[in-house]
């Protein structure tokens, strides 16, 4: 008996019955069977093992495709935790997922057991030992707790796994385990002698996971909440070949000597303090780097016809009820709380003072642009109206994912909203991917991926509002031809979003931007527009950031930059270093004409050799050094160090400023070369 399978290319394959998804790949070529990971069949991800069905779709994923490596992970996963098991006795084993770049796995130690960053190299020498016995990744189905696979699982670490018991009551809740015929099943994987339980699919043996690394540890609380038990958080990471770990690793090197917390202090940018938990402190340098991001932003939406409001910081709590973040975001705000001083005794100050109306510290700036908006009837003519704001929100952030500039609670987004009739929609989101794009270009940044985010389970709004913002979307990112990533529910509550993903110059990618369509807020809010039949309508509302935060975008561009930031956004652009004393007027005359020209320019008239100071700009990462000594003097000349094209030799500062490249924020935009309103 044979049957027919169909392969990507629409062709069908004839294989016995009874075949595996690895019998395909050999069939089609011994070189796919040799790269097969998984399969992949009728849009499920399978092993190689997994037995065929006449008129199956099925496609062969192999260790090139970005599926393949995120099996071998979710494999080492499970490799790493059973050599904590075999190393660590008394350890209980939790959730081990996949993350960008690697893996974790959540352990539960004994009291006054740890594991540290010292004992990776005898858990890696275990794992290594494991990997030679080339143990195949088996997968298993337990009816009941009875069963001898289920009896396996519950032994290995022990036989009293309270995570582990916490897990299967939640199946068991869902008619799982129960031995009923129609009882959802509920798969495990084995290799060797440990077993863990497990959707799959995974590499076919051990022998796949040569190239494994264990990267760090950290805390963690089981179901990712603080009151809960605290846990043990091992990172790993894996590759198929020694040369992408090697490179990886490079990378993550690489990447330490770009750590913004690190150049926030060598550069003096900026610093943290434990009175302003994850609220950043800008030095007078980092500032005018701030200050800069802010301009340049400025300037961009000045020419798409944006307007700029001030809203205030804080609003009662009603606001909130009625946007929806308080039921939605509640666990993020800041909420006032009122003191007030006894009368009859002053020394005693009593707390949470009940004023009648309580108050919390905005983490979004949408519903206060809505109040703009409702002041004033608008007609359909005045739209699409663009509103603006350089704002400070607050949101809280637990203290184990604060990471420097990343994660802060103190945040300044360069928030805009659209207010917009349903036909304007498309044009507005058009507008944005374009705006964005170029953006992100004027910093170099131009690798940039686009995700398509739908509603998530906790949502506000109609199902019809919510699939009409869906397909706005699809439909422009299709038009556009822009590729894009759909991510199935984790759009915002009031909305689907457009995330932008940008790569920096190591090959990072940082989430950056969004577009949010909301058809809910307006009508919250009582949002409305006269249309062109007299009628009252309410607006679309469509929620966007380009920077995200400047906050984070600002050490995006640090470690983007490794600190060595483009002439246009140095906080100093110009140093000048005179050789001797006697030269320290002429090097004053010259800080004088370049801060006349506009330039960011210090003379740096210090006791010291001129060569620790030419050393001191080096580490500063200041664009252009200037020496000035008797022959520069005479020649009315500067000898011109540039940090990026090297010795420029001796020029006069007319020629010095028509050799720089853009130095401040016009001339920046000026060099993007895009025609001034474009797109609005």
């Amino acid at each position: 008996m044979s049957m027919q399978v169909i392969v990507p290319d629409g062709s069908k394959i004839e294989l016995p019955e009874g075949a595996q998804v690895k019998d395909l790949a050999l069939k089609i070529s011994p070189g796919l069977a040799k790269h097969a990971i998984i399969g992949r069949v009728n849009d499920h991800e399978v092993d190689l093992t997994y037995r065929l069905s006449g008129g199956d779709r099925v496609e062969i994923v192999t260790d090139q495709h970005p599926l393949g490596l995120e099996t071998l992970r979710h494999s080492a996963a499970h490799l790493m935790a059973e050599a904590i098991l075999a190393e660590f006795p008394g350890a209980q084993l939790t959730i081990g997922p996949v993350v960008e770049d690697g893996f974790y796995y959540d352990i539960h130690l004994p009291e006054g057991v740890k594991i540290t960053e010292e004992d990776f190299p005898r858990i890696e020498k275990k794992m290594q030992e494991l990997v030679k016995k080339d143990s195949a990744f088996e997968r298993c189905v337990a009816r009941d707790e009875d069963d001898p696979v289920y009896r396996h699982y519950w032994s290995i670490d022990g036989g009293d796994n309270k995570f582990k018991r916490e897990i299967v009551e939640g199946l068991k809740a869902n008619g799982a385990l129960s031995g009923k015929p129609d009882a959802p099943e509920v798969s495990f994987y084995r290799s060797g002698d440990f077993i863990d339980l497990c959707r799959g699919p995974h590499v076919p043996s051990t022998k796949w996971l040569k190239n494994v690394r264990l990267m760090r540890v950290s805390g963690a609380y089981w179901r990712a909440d603080a009151s809960r038990e605290p846990l043990t958080r091992v990172y790993g990471t894996a590759f198929f070949s020694k040369e992408d770990l090697q490179a990886h690793l490079h990378r993550i090197e690489e990447a330490k000597k770009r750590d913004h917390r690190l150049l926030g202090e060598q550069l003096d940018l900026f610093h943290f303090s434990d009175d302003a938990p994850a609220m950043p402190f800008f030095h007078p340098k980092g500032a005018i780097i701030f200050n800069l991001l802010a301009e340049f932003m400025r300037a961009q939406l000045s020419r798409r016809d944006y307007q700029e409001v001030r809203t205030p910081l804080i609003y009662s709590d009603r606001m909130w009820h009625q946007s929806g973040h308080y039921e939605n975001y509640l666990e993020n705000m800041f909420f006032t709380k009122f003191k007030e001083r006894d009368a009859a005794n002053p020394e005693l100050v009593h707390d949470n003072v009940e004023t009648g109306r309580q108050m919390a510290v905005k983490p979004m700036n949408c519903p206060g642009h809505t109040q703009v908006y409702r002041h004033r009837l608008h007609s359909y003519q005045d739209l699409p109206l663009r509103m603006c704001e350089m704002a400070v929100v607050h949101r809280r952030e637990l203290s184990g994912v604060r990471m420097g500039l990343f994660r802060v609670q103190h945040i300044t987004q360069d928030d805009a909203h659209h207010f917009c009739t349903p036909d304007q929609i498309e044009a507005e989101i058009r507008l944005l991917i374009d705006f964005f794009h170029e953006i992100y270009a004027a910093f170099e940044l131009h690798d940039v991926a686009l995700e398509l985010s739908t509603r998530p389970a906790k949502s506000v709004g109609s199902d019809e509002m919510w699939e009409k913002a869906e397909a706005a979307l699809t439909r422009v990112l299709d038009e556009l031809g822009r590729g894009y990533k759909l991510n199935p529910g984790d759009g915002a509550f009031y909305g689907p979003k457009i995330d932008f993903h940008i790569r920096d110059a190591i090959g990072r990618t940082w989430q950056c931007g969004t577009i949010q369509v909301d058809f809910s807020m307006p009508e919250r809010f009582g949002l409305e527009y006269v249309g062109s039949d007299g009628a009252r309508h309410t607006p679309v509302m469509i929620h966007r950031a380009c920077y995200g935060s400047l906050e984070r975008f600002f050490g995006i561009i640090t470690e983007h930059f490794a600190g060595a930031f483009p002439l246009w956004l140095a906080p100093v652009q110009v140093r000048i270093l005179p050789v001797a004393d006697s030269f320290a007027d002429y090097a004053r005359d010259v800080d004088r004409e370049l801060l006349a020209a506009g330039l960011r320019s210090e003379a740096n008239l210090r006791d010291g050799r001129l060569g620790y100071k030419i050393r001191e700009a080096t580490m500063q990462k200041i664009p252009y050094v200037l020496v000035v000594g008797e022959k520069e003097v005479e020649s009315r000349t500067v000898n011109v160090r540039s940090r990026d094209h090297g010795d420029l030799g001796a020029l006069s500062i007319p020629d010095l400023l028509d050799r720089l490249e853009p130095r401040n924020v016009a001339e920046r935009i000026a060099s993007l070369q895009v025609p001034a309103g474009a797109n609005a």
